[in-house]
């Protein structure tokens, strides 16, 4: 079953002139092959935002402002990454 979105891009693509088609295969070839192109990572990535399992834009809303507000907690004496890079030798 085609998409309501689709059937409508079929129905204006049918009333393109035919170089105007021809540059629009070309776009829709372009834009597969740099699918193709995708790194692993970037593979992966794209997965699972397909699955929803991750989100490809900014958290919005209360969570977007609390990271924007978010600050260090100060602390005294050396960094915390030194101490725990020091423990574990």
């Amino acid at each position: 079953m085609v998409s309501p979105n689709v059937n409508r891009i079929l129905e204006q693509a049918q009333a393109l002139t035919d170089a105007e088609r021809k540059e629009l295969r070309d776009l829709l070839a372009q834009r597969a092959v740099k699918n193709e192109e995708l790194t692993k990572q970037q593979q992966v990535r794209q997965s699972l935002v397909q699955r929803g399992l991750v989100e490809l834009d900014p958290p919005k809303g209360k969570d977007a402002q609390r990271d924007r507000l978010w600050q260090p907690i100060p602390i005294q004496g050396k960094p915390l990454s030194q101490t725990i890079i020091e423990e574990r030798q």
